[in-house]
């Protein structure tokens, strides 16, 4: 029996009832079901994942997951437009001729597009993508860690890529993550993820964690750390008064990215 859901409207649980049953549901089908305009059911969809009830992705929505990230094709789109905002806010934080790692993730491919006004960076990172959007640039130092490339998300992961990045120590750590507990925990859903994001704050004077709003809604397994490991947090909503008071007990700059 499922647990009727808070603060959403009958048809609101209806729908999360039936994205829990068949694992996927497209806006056309529960447009269908629920006989109303497919512009309804994707404010619903909108509405429900913003609150941490399902997925929403192109064309449907699929359940919370805390054991399988979104394919990366889906979680190139998801939010894209505050994503990019994330990312010309944090690259706006790094000075030219800096050093820095980047992680795995489409926050972070957005951070490193934002990059193109800058100079003279010397740049270590475990994402394919990013060290192509960077590649060109004959000012920049694009240093790319060794290991087993992840062919679904151009991710390098594994032993090599973990001593790889330990062999560098950078003034900033620029990276992205799955999810985020109320209390601060911050998660991700891959083991090898999890061990190079932990290299890179590890060796960074400086770390920055891009979220988005829903990563607030997602909850994987896997533990990356704490607030007390990241020196600012970059996301695009305002957070909650609980989430605020760990924030400044950790001594973390939070920054508000529009637009």
């Amino acid at each position: 029996m499922i647990t009727p859901l808070p603060q959403i409207s009958p048809r609101q649980e209806h729908i999360v009832t039936l994205v829990r049953t068949n694992g996927y549901m497209s806006n056309e089908d529960l447009a269908q079901h629920f006989n109303v305009a497919v512009q309804t059911i994707r404010r619903d969809v909108g509405f429900l994942a913003d609150k941490g009830f399902l997925c929403r992705h192109h064309g449907g929505a699929t359940p919370v997951s805390t054991v399988e990230n979104i394919a990366y094709n889906e979680r190139q789109i998801l939010n894209f437009n505050a994503k990019e905002a994330i990312g010309r806010y944090a690259a706006a934080l790094i000075p030219d001729r800096s050093s820095l790692f980047i992680n795995i993730g489409t926050t972070t491919e957005s951070f490193a597009r934002a990059l193109s006004t800058h100079r003279d960076l010397r740049v270590i990172t475990n994402n394919l993508h990013v060290a192509s959007l960077i590649s060109g640039r004959t000012d920049f130092k694009t240093i790319i860690a060794g290991g087993q490339v992840r062919p679904q998300d151009g991710a390098i992961v594994g032993a090599g890529a973990i001593d790889s990045l330990a062999a560098f120590r950078a003034e900033f750590g620029v990276i992205g993550i799955s999810g985020i507990e109320e209390d601060g925990t911050l998660l991700d859903f891959d083991l090898d993820e999890i061990q190079c994001a932990r290299a890179i704050i590890r060796h960074s004077r400086r770390v920055l964690l891009l979220a988005d709003h829903t990563k607030f809604s997602r909850h994987p397994m896997g533990r990356v750390g704490d607030l007390s490991d990241i020196d600012d947090l970059i996301t695009d909503r305002p957070v909650s008064a609980e989430f605020q008071e760990h924030l400044t007990n950790a001594g973390v700059t939070l920054h508000i990215a529009t637009g």
